[in-house]
């Protein structure tokens, strides 16, 4: 098969740009008659809105490396990379505007010849306009690794998501983004309507139809219900203000007490996330007094000078919130009263809330008045309790004696006495204060993450993102070439596939019994056990449901799910109740990030057992043969020695892990022939760390088996 298939694919490449269709359609039909793993992403003529592309594949039997190869629209092979598992993310050879073939080939002998198993064509779509950044400022040794997504609400609608060099690698005009978790997912607004979607530009969830949602946040809440901001209007009064004369102009009495004018509130709202039905509300108009109104920014004036809410006050104006989960607390941003409220959920009772002193009117009873800050943004809880928010500063020439609006970050500390301390703080220049939009990101570096509109230019608003380091040293600065720009947000996300994983099935093998030829998983008296390894490819600490059953019952049915952080595994062991010689039992095998149920795997495998058998199929290492040896020594101080012996060539990938499971070094990812092999542990993590005393595992893994042993560290 190798001999034959290799003329076609040579074929293929050589004329890749002046096939003809019913000829392609021919050799793909050719080919799909013998191919064996079939690719699964990108799929057949996709065009793809990302140039970092995640190629994916079924699992093929008898085998764990692959060949990946890929091919311009000028035939020139731009790549050619040899996995050991079921997908590859390529984040350096692919371009906008440009066609592709992929190439998926297997082993076809022992010698590491390769027959093509499977093809695809697709493309990339061309970048969005008017996205383009100026870096201004990179400091390469301090840069926190990750990709910077911002929302673009003008000249055009635009998501986009760029390198720290301003590469586009992601975009998007499909919904418009106002919040993204740091599990992966994304919320926004389609055609009206709350939505959670994801980077491949599909919908996940929409709030009920004919529900009016405020364009500001929509999230989802650990218990999986979705919660955003809603309306609600009420009649209320015209307040004596400078703006009477031109209100009693209009017909309006305007004597601060007639009911006559309609007020636009914004509330919080939570959605079932199965009937969609709302089983939680919290209604300004209920827990505000309406005594309480800006008066100062000039909110009054807005509705005769044109406000795009129409003939109505725009009174609270929601523009984020926060959920914290530990406390059963919603936090809640009111922009237009310059105040912070703490709710207690589910009572909806008002714990404090926070803003400037009585006599500005925003409130009696505020808490912290001495912080000052005006118009703020993009309230959230760290893990510390500590709140983060984008501190636009509008009114700080007001409050704060500001010679020009400032705009700060501000981190803040409320003690249970409700007095508050500045734990960190960022003061914007004057060309970077912000009158609108704005927010602001703690990183795990501890550096901070804000995006300002950056409306104190002279010759127009600048958008511009920058991170901060907690000395305040600027790491990374961008800013928009187009003046006037508008943006909303702007988060640094470390990958635009967070739900990319692999699995791999131990001992997925073909084999012969008999006068039949079978392909499936195998078990026998020495092997009884199944295990499946769960590859994080993703770019993202995620949590992983899985399921698992069989058709005739031998295992236990199984529901479970595991955390796994970015870049690692997790092994999963399982031991029949019972087995018997059988022909037509069969797995399945149901894998799904706990927050991306969308992204659910769902695997089908025969499963056999016969025993001895094993020792007979000639792909299949005899397990007995295969050792690991104890360390020496043990304990140890500076250095250890881990001995081992594989019987038949193998891919071998040698972990130290902690107690925690989690992986403290990768010692060894190689493939070796048979013999026995030798490696050593100084003692040191994988950025060159000397570790702590204490316990750790150290684990061999290969295609066709794996071993775990313990040693100890003294120092």
């Amino acid at each position: 098969w190798g001999r034959l298939i290799k003329p076609v694919k040579e074929i293929i490449a050589r004329n890749f740009h002046i096939i003809s269709m019913v000829k392609f359609i021919y050799i793909i039909w050719f080919m799909s008659s013998v191919c064996k793993a079939k690719i699964l992403h990108p799929e057949e003529g996709e065009i793809l809105n990302y140039t970092y592309v995640n190629f994916q594949w079924e699992q093929q039997p008898n085998t764990r490396n692959y060949r990946i190869q890929i091919f311009d629209e000028n035939t020139e092979s731009i790549l050619d990379e040899y996995i050991n598992k079921t997908i590859y993310i390529d984040y350096h050879n692919l371009e906008w505007n440009n066609s592709y073939m992929a190439i998926l080939s297997i082993p076809f002998d022992s010698l590491n010849n390769y027959y093509w198993s499977d093809t695809v064509l697709f493309s990339i779509g061309e970048k969005l306009p008017s996205t383009d950044l100026n870096i201004d400022f990179i400091d390469d040794q301090l840069f926190d690794h990750g990709l910077i997504f911002f929302s673009q609400v003008s000249p055009v609608l635009a998501m986009v998501v760029v390198d720290k060099d301003g590469n586009q690698v992601w975009n998007s005009d499909f919904s418009y983004i106002n919040n993204w978790s740091e599990n992966g997912q994304l919320f926004g607004m389609k055609n009206g309507r709350g939505v959670e979607t994801n980077f491949y530009n599909e919908i996940i969830w929409m709030t009920p139809e004919g529900t009016e949602i405020d364009a500001h946040e929509i999230k989802k809440l650990p218990n999986h219900n979705y919660m955003g901001i809603t309306t609600d209007y009420q009649l209320g009064p015209i307040p004596n203000g400078p703006w009477t004369e031109a209100y009693q102009n209009l017909g309006y009495t305007a004597d601060g007490d007639t009911n006559e004018f309609m007020w636009r509130g914004t509330k919080i709202t939570e959605w079932d996330n199965q009937t969609n039905s709302v089983v939680w509300d919290w209604n300004p108009f209920d827990h505000f007094d309406m005594n309480d109104y800006d008066s100062i920014e000039g909110r009054w004036w807005s509705p005769i000078n044109g406000s795009h809410y129409g003939m109505m006050f725009d009174w609270n104006h929601t523009n984020a919130f926060h959920f914290d989960e530990d406390e059963s607390m919603v936090y809640v941003s009111n922009r237009n009263l310059s105040r912070i409220s703490k709710i207690s959920y589910p009572s909806q009772e008002v714990v404090w809330n926070m803003g400037p002193p009585s006599f500005y009117g925003y409130g009696d009873e505020n808490i912290c008045t001495d912080l000052l800050f005006s118009c703020q943004h993009h309230i959230q809880m760290l893990d510390n309790g500590d709140l983060l928010f984008f501190d636009n500063g509008k009114l700080s020439e007001l409050f704060l004696s500001d010679p020009y609006p400032t705009t700060r970050i501000r981190r803040v500390k409320v003690y249970d006495d409700l007095s508050c301390e500045t734990i960190w703080q960022y003061d914007l220049p004057q060309e970077l204060y912000g009158h609108s939009w704005g927010s602001a990101q703690f990183l795990e570096n501890g550096h901070y993450f804000f995006y300002s509109h950056g409306s104190g230019y002279e010759n127009g608003s600048v958008c511009t993102l920058m991170e901060v380091s907690q000395d305040q040293n600027i790491v990374w600065k961008a800013s928009h070439q187009t003046p006037y720009a508008v943006w909303y947000r702007g988060y640094k996300i470390p990958s635009i596939h967070p739900t990319a994983l692999s699995v791999f099935i131990d001992r997925y093998m073909h084999f012969n019994i008999d006068t039949l030829n079978l392909r499936g998983i195998l078990l026998d008296d020495n092997n009884r056990f199944l295990n499946f390894t769960i590859y994080n490819e993703g770019g993202y600490d995620q949590i992983y449901s899985y399921e698992f059953s069989d058709s005739l019952g031998w295992f236990a049915s199984t529901v479970d799910t595991v955390m796994i952080n970015k870049g690692e595994q997790h092994t999963v062991f399982l031991w029949p109740e019972t087995v018997n010689d059988s022909l037509n039992n069969n797995i399945t095998l149901r894998i799904k990030p706990l927050y991306h149920d969308w992204a659910q795997q769902t695997l089908n495998f025969n499963l056999y057992y016969f025993n001895g058998v094993l020792k007979k199929v000639d792909d299949v290492l005899e397990i007995d043969n295969f050792e690991l040896s104890q360390n020496y020594p043990n304990p140890f101080n500076a250095l250890t020695t881990i001995t081992y012996r594989i019987p038949k060539p193998s891919n071998v990938d040698i972990m130290v892990y902690d107690s925690r499971g989690k992986i403290v070094k990768n010692i060894l990812r190689d493939t070796q022939i048979s013999g026995k092999y030798s490696v050593n542990w100084d003692g040191k993590n994988n950025n060159g760390i000397a570790v702590s005393s204490g316990i750790y595992f150290y684990e061999i893994q290969t295609q066709y088996t794996h071993q775990k042993r313990k040693m100890l560290l003294l120092k």
